[in-house]
């Protein structure tokens, strides 16, 4: 498998740009690292954010949400945890407010070059890292030589996390497919309804000529996994993911 060139971390210095409310508990965060030097990072990457806490230090990792732009800007997406004092922290900042950071982070990253289809799988905020991937994906403007595929799910249509984003990257990549599924549809809504494990099934049974990408709940990515390679029979090179708890 190809592999890209390791970015060793380091620690930075990032002030916030821009907040913005996706939902009432989720926010969307435009960071720019402003000390620590030049912030290079893959898609898919995480970064170690840290947050004062009774004098000391206290770290969480945050999935990058966005691609890499040539810049040390980057963005992230996260909830606001109930009883969770670094989500809570996070989300009550406004822009121009400075936090420390180390990374980056992780090898959940699209291998290069693409050599087969591509199938996306997330559930709420596990759509960061992916945002960023398929950005990546997307942003040679160049027509796609291989399908890709993002099946997204979450309980109401209002949290379908870049929702407009995702249609307009669709419209306008021939092989780019959205497919958003709610779990708990309300009565005028024409999508997909369900599970994402339900539409991965119906979409690719019998199929193994693609790289799966999974970011979700943990009972989620488990239960994808197992469809992947007992149900599909996909080797455990073409399955990738990250899961949080």
């Amino acid at each position: 498998m190809p592999t890209r060139p390791f970015i060793p971390p380091r620690d930075f210095r990032a002030v916030l740009r821009r907040v913005v409310s996706l939902t009432p508990s989720t926010k969307h965060f435009e960071w720019e690292a402003i000390e620590g030097g030049a912030f290079e990072f893959y898609a898919g990457q995480f970064v170690s954010l840290e947050v004062p806490r009774n004098g000391e230090p206290e770290a969480r990792p945050y999935s990058i949400a966005s691609a890499p732009r040539g810049d040390s800007r980057f963005d992230l997406c996260l909830n606001r945890v109930e009883g969770g004092y670094v989500s809570n922290y996070l989300c009550d900042l406004e822009a121009n407010a400075i936090v420390n950071m180390k990374g980056p982070h992780g090898s959940f990253v699209v291998s290069q070059p693409v050599e087969q289809n591509l199938v996306f799988i997330a559930t709420g905020t596990g759509i960061a890292p992916i945002r960023g991937m398929l950005a990546e994906i997307l942003a040679s403007g160049k027509p796609l030589s291989r399908d890709v595929w993002l099946l997204f799910g979450v309980r109401h249509p209002e949290t379908i996390l870049y929702r407009e984003e995702f249609e307009a990257w669709a419209a306008a990549h021939q092989r780019f497919y959205f497919v958003p599924t709610l779990s708990r549809p309300p009565a005028d809504w024409r999508g997909e309804t369900g599970y994402v494990q339900e539409h991965l099934r119906k979409l690719f049974a019998g199929r193994s000529d693609f790289r799966a990408y999974i970011c979700g709940l943990k009972a989620m990515v488990d239960e994808v996994r197992f469809i992947l390679k007992e149900e599909f029979g996909l080797d455990r090179k073409q399955i990738r993911f990250e899961k949080y708890d």
